[in-house]
């Protein structure tokens, strides 16, 4: 039981983690000129950091299709591995992102888990569309965000990806 347990808890986190890799470089490197990263990536993430609840009007799947479809072939290439469940998570990462947008809006039960912190809380991911925007990206709950702003992850990881490859951040 506790295997079990602790399989899922890691798992959920594990999405978190990289789902906030992904919106890290979604918000740092992703250009909007680039083909179809550029497209369907780039350009609705710079739309979402100039007016933060405007995905919160597009259906359900428009709003989720570049996390589901991703995670979709990662679970069937990881199927009854134990890591699969962590693609299972982070296909609804984006989903999560919009309930802690949709403060007042969500069920009683979504509310009460985004009290305890398990998913992401309003109060907390604002914490992102604020200057200097570069913390808070793990989007599905406010348990790793203040350990890795902390230790500066994403800062360190942006200086060491220039260091070893030359590639700039955009500027903020």
């Amino acid at each position: 039981m506790f295997y079990l347990l602790g399989w899922i808890v890691a798992s959920y986190l594990a999405a978190d983690l990289l789902a906030g890799f992904w919106h890290w470089l979604e918000d740092r490197y992703f250009e909007e000129t680039w083909p179809i990263v550029g497209k369907y990536i780039a350009k609705p993430n710079s739309l979402h950091h100039e007016q933060p609840t405007a995905f919160l009007f597009q259906s359900y799947w428009k709003r989720n299709w570049t996390t589901i479809l991703p995670a979709a072939v990662a679970f069937a290439c990881s199927l009854w591995h134990p890591i699969a469940l962590v693609f299972v998570f982070v296909s609804q990462a984006n989903e999560i992102h919009a309930w802690a947008h949709n403060k007042g809006k969500v069920s009683p039960l979504i509310a009460a888990i985004q009290e305890t912190g398990i998913l992401q809380s309003p109060k907390h991911h604002a914490e992102h569309h604020r200057s200097p925007f570069a913390i808070r990206y793990c989007v599905m709950s406010d348990l790793l965000n203040p350990i890795l702003d902390y230790f500066q992850f994403w800062r360190k990881l942006e200086g060491l990806l220039e260091t070893a490859t030359g590639i700039r951040p955009k500027p903020e």
